[in-house]
């Protein structure tokens, strides 16, 4: 009888780490995504600054201001 019990313990302990290993890899997976979804997302806003700040040094005060209106003439 004790070694029927011994084995129940057991089997209840494995499933029991099972499924919080289960668990445990479910959190930490949802976790790490987060983590890697912010990382992109500030990659993506760097990226997006630098152009503007490029756009803008590029627009604003490059050359002639009368070579930059017969540019800008055919976009309107």
């Amino acid at each position: 009888m004790a070694d029927l019990l011994i084995w129940l313990v057991a089997a209840f302990g494995a499933v029991g780490g099972v499924v919080l290993g289960l668990f445990w890899g479910r959190v930490e997976g949802k976790r790490e995504g987060k983590r890697e979804a912010e990382r992109d997302a500030i990659k993506d806003k760097s990226k997006r600054v630098e152009r503007g700040r490029d756009a803008l040094r590029d627009g604003r005060g490059a050359g002639d201001p009368a070579d930059r209106l017969r540019r800008n003439d055919g976009r309107w």
